[in-house]
């Protein structure tokens, strides 16, 4: 347990060091790349995760670490740190404060901490395994509610559903819901975590997008589960279970909801 304590306070001092040079270019009309996938990338997603890793591997050397923007470095160590540096780019070059740094840490397929820092929104939400979810220092739950036809139901991307051939389970979705939003990437996951939604679903995403959620829905007493219900993202020697890079769904809820949610993708 001190161990995962330890381990929980390197990744927020690493969140909020990165923090700094992601604030440091928010609103200030800084340019943006497109890399091949059509996605942007910028100078404070580059200088975001190079403060990420300096400051963990200074701390724990021995670790992996797999990085959105940087790669992948000791893949085969017993340990791997999982960074997004900033998750809702899209959002961020917009100056629209819904976008995160997300972190977290796996031995093996074990999820040990996990931390949605918000830095627009000066909120940070982490778990580590067996000491519970807190953002700044208070302690949060899921919601309680447990039907969908009186939930928040949240997703990202409409065309994405599309575009992946879950139009109609979309729909099934929505309409599920008493009320649905579009507040997309780190952000919906931050509010199912924080009892605020009940829902949070992706239908194509990396495992960056990722990592941080098993051990943060865990401590709050949700459920994190890819859409055909698989509740891991690793296999038990370490490895991905599916290709990093787009290669994984997500749904993530109160846990009462979870079965109806998954329903709705069936």
């Amino acid at each position: 347990m001190a161990e995962i304590q330890e381990l929980l306070q390197i990744a927020k001092r690493a969140a909020s060091e990165a923090e700094a040079v992601i604030l440091s270019h928010f609103e200030k009309g800084i340019s943006v790349e497109w890399k091949p996938d059509n996605t942007p990338v910028t100078i404070a997603d580059k200088g975001a995760e190079e403060k990420l890793r300096q400051v963990i591997e200074k701390e724990t050397p021995e670790f992996g670490i797999v990085g959105e923007e940087f790669g992948i470095e000791k893949p085969d160590a017993e340990y791997k740190w999982i960074f997004d540096p900033i998750d809702g780019t899209k959002s961020f070059i917009r100056g629209v404060p819904l976008f995160g740094t997300l972190i977290g840490l796996y031995r093996n397929d074990e999820p040990l901490v996990g931390i949605v820092n918000l830095p627009a929104q000066k909120h940070m939400l982490y778990a580590g395994k067996g000491l519970g979810a807190f953002v700044d220092g208070n302690q949060v739950h899921v919601s309680k509610v447990s039907q969908m036809k009186q939930g928040l139901a949240l997703s990202g991307t409409v065309n994405t559903f599309e575009s992946e051939g879950y139009a109609s389970s979309f729909e099934r979705y929505r309409k599920s819901a008493s009320l649905y939003r579009g507040w997309g990437d780190c952000y919906g996951y931050f509010l199912v975590a924080t009892g605020r939604a009940e829902a949070m679903v992706d239908p194509t995403v990396s495992l960056w997008d990722v990592a941080a959620f098993p051990a943060i829905f865990a401590e709050a007493g949700g459920k994190f589960s890819l859409l055909n219900g698989e509740t891991k993202i690793f296999n038990p020697d370490g490895t991905p279970s599916h290709p990093i890079h787009e290669g994984y769904t997500s749904v993530a809820t109160n846990s009462l909801v979870h079965a109806e949610v998954l329903e709705c993708f069936q």
